[in-house]
């Protein structure tokens, strides 16, 4: 491996890590604005900038994997990403990866989104270890 892949590699490597390590500190975040907020949850600026991180750290992965490949993303295609990922990521694997070689990366994706959201829970039970949530007392 020459060492311009290995660097697209790293970072890819760290997209990916960076992902997980926001899906964490989000879970955290959710557990200690609970007791204070309404069902709603979360003040929606955390909210945005955790969404943000998540696109960005998201985007760089695609970057890098595009550079790594030597692919030229169209517009249309950051912009439906950007849109709806959960179909346009699957098609881009789908279009930049030879024939028998399609299907791990799309399950690789899907089990991304799945591994953040598992991070996200256990960054949340850990925060409510840590800091239980005040229980209301029940009828006087």
């Amino acid at each position: 491996m020459n060492e311009q892949a290995t660097t697209w590699q790293r970072q890819k490597s760290t997209a990916i890590a960076a992902m997980f390590g926001v899906s964490l500190i989000m879970g955290i975040l959710i557990m200690a604005f609970l007791p204070g907020n309404p069902p709603g949850g979360m003040p929606l600026t955390i909210q945005l900038v955790g969404n943000v991180l998540l696109f960005i750290f998201g985007f760089r992965w695609l970057s890098a994997d595009s550079a790594e490949r030597d692919i030229r993303r169209p517009l249309w295609l950051n912009i439906g990403v950007i849109l709806l990922a959960a179909v346009f990521v699957p098609y881009y694997l789908y279009k930049t990866r030879p024939a028998g070689g399609r299907l791990s990366p799309i399950l690789n994706f899907y089990g991304l989104v799945l591994g953040c959201a598992v991070a996200s829970a256990v960054g949340a039970t850990l925060m409510g270890l840590i800091n239980p949530p005040a229980v209301a007392p029940v009828g006087l």
